[in-house]
C-alpha cells in the first residue's frame, strides 16, 4: 500500500472533521464539487459509464509511464464531490498502487452516514471501476 495515499486519505479525514458533523461535511463535498473540471461530452460514452449507480458517472482514465490519473464527471453535485477526492488520491500516483489501494478515508468520516445505503453502493463501484483500469494499465 502507498504511504502517499495514505498520507492523502489521512489529510482528507482531517479536513472533513474541522467541517464537523456529517451535514457540514456533506455540504463541504457540494462546495467541491464546483471544482471537478468539466468532463468533455464527447467522453461521456456508455464505455465510459460506470455500471450500477443510480446517477451517471463517468470516467475516463489513463495510465502513462507507468502513473495514474482520472477525469471524470456525473449528473450529481454529491459525486462530482467524490471525483474530486478520489482524484486527490490517485491521480498522480503510481498505477499498481492505486490498483491494490485501500481507500478508507470515507468510513473515517461521518459522510458516509448522509448517504443512502444506494449511494454508498455506487461510491464502491466507482473506485472498483477506477482500480480495475489501474490494474489492466499497470500491466
Amino acid at each position: 500500500m502507498s504511504q502517499a495515499m495514505d498520507k492523502l486519505q489521512q489529510e482528507l479525514v482531517e479536513e472533513f472533521q474541522e467541517m464537523g458533523d456529517g451535514f457540514g461535511q456533506y455540504a463541504y463535498l457540494i462546495e467541491l464539487s464546483v471544482t471537478l473540471p468539466p468532463m468533455d461530452e464527447g467522453k461521456k460514452t456508455e464505455d465510459r459509464a460506470v455500471k450500477g449507480c443510480q446517477s451517471h458517472v463517468w470516467l475516463d482514465p489513463r495510465v502513462e509511464n507507468g502513473m495514474f490519473s482520472f477525469d471524470g464527471d456525473s449528473d450529481t453535485l454529491i459525486l462530482k464531490g467524490v471525483l474530486v477526492l478520489l482524484q486527490a488520491i490517485f491521480n498522480g500516483q503510481p498505477a499498481a498502487d492505486v490498483a491494490a489501494a485501500d481507500v478508507w478515508f470515507f468510513g473515517k468520516t461521518e459522510i458516509m452516514a448522509t448517504f443512502d445505503a444506494d449511494r454508498q453502493k455506487g461510491i464502491g463501484y466507482i473506485i472498483r471501476a477506477l482500480q480495475k483500469a489501474a490494474g489492466e494499465g499497470a500491466e
